[in-house]
């Protein structure tokens, strides 16, 4: 994944920290030393390091983000800011979707976890959407995501449709009943049309994305983050169960047992990869939204770069047994 941020594989040295790229103790050394070993196995189909020493790194990666962003929050106790409420309530969000995608990939549902892993990204952008954006504008952005929504009004137009499909004794009616009540829900509308859906528009991923890629070019690190934009799609496809995701499952399905188990793994590891790479970019983000420092970088920048390491060998691997399809490309077509 393409993006360059002050993240353990994207620059020379850590400039929050000091502390050099691949460090001075025995941690990082042992750290280089994997990094051969992975290197040595890239291309060698038969000899990948067992995926749950891969799930097992990145369940460690995570775990270390996790604390990391607990300490950051944990300063800030008396802190009852909307913004600060805001974030914590996405980052466990955050969190509860990492979970999800992790136990889908152990029991081998990668394209479930490819669809959960949709809504990981929309949190993962709106932490960094909030965090990265000047002071002066997060408490509007703040307040612009609590109340931008006009879901109540929309839920209670498809429970009035749904209470019409139902007997008067039905219990279910009462509940639909309940979401139309505006003394229990706010079904007022603020704003034009116009207004409205330019504040959607401005609050959807894609331009998220695409105002994240426009503050890197002022200067906040998150160049490329629109490559985020691609996994994102695949999920929709899987989502909504169109040509695309067919064809996906088609191809998964007839290629030959070898290469298909190659597949399957560099999926599941990216997967993985993506996990760790988003959390990683969401803790940067509170770390520099509260100008704080981890609590243990070199602890954490070590369990990141050994997942990296790890996952690069499966990268290789479907690499190497694609190579001569993909050949042609780089031929000019």
């Amino acid at each position: 994944m393409a993006v360059e941020m002050a993240s353990p594989w994207s620059d020379p040295t850590n400039a929050t920290s000091g502390i050099p790229r691949y460090g001075r103790t025995a941690a990082f050394q042992e750290l280089i030393v994997l990094e051969d070993r992975c290197r040595q196995q890239e291309g060698s189909l038969d000899r990948l390091p067992p995926i749950r020493q891969l799930q097992d790194s990145c369940l460690a990666a995570l775990t270390q983000i996790r604390d990391e962003v607990q300490e950051l929050f944990s300063g800030r106790e008396l802190d009852r800011s909307a913004a600060t409420a805001t974030l914590k309530s996405l980052f466990w969000y955050l969190g509860s979707r990492g979970q999800a995608v992790s136990f889908l990939i152990c029991n081998d549902f990668g394209w479930d976890a490819e669809i959960i892993l949709r809504s990981y990204y929309e949190t993962a952008a709106k932490i960094m959407f909030i965090c990265t954006a000047a002071e002066a504008d997060k408490n509007r952005l703040v307040e612009e995501f609590w109340n931008r929504s006009t879901s109540d009004g929309r839920t209670a137009r498809k429970a009035a449709e749904a209470e019409k499909a139902l007997p008067n004794d039905h219990f279910s009616k009462v509940v639909f009943q309940a979401l139309q009540d505006g003394d229990l829900f706010d079904l007022s509308v603020c704003g034009s049309k116009a207004q409205r859906k330019r504040l959607e528009q401005k609050w959807s991923f894609s331009e998220i994305m695409e105002e994240l890629e426009r503050r890197a070019s002022a200067g906040v690190p998150l160049r490329g983050i629109r490559s985020f934009l691609h996994i994102y799609g695949l999920a929709s496809h899987l989502i909504h169960a169109d040509a695309a995701a067919m064809d996906l499952m088609r191809d998964r399905a007839t290629r030959p047992g070898e290469e298909r188990a190659i597949v399957a793994d560099a999926h599941a590891a990216r997967i993985m990869s993506d996990q760790v790479h988003v959390a990683w970019l969401c803790a940067e983000s509170l770390r520099t939204h509260f100008s704080a420092k981890f609590s243990d970088p070199e602890r954490l920048f070590s369990v990141v770069r050994s997942m990296q390491a790890l996952s690069r060998p499966f990268e290789s691997a479907f690499e190497e047994s694609r190579r001569a399809f993909y050949a042609r490309y780089d031929d000019g077509g």
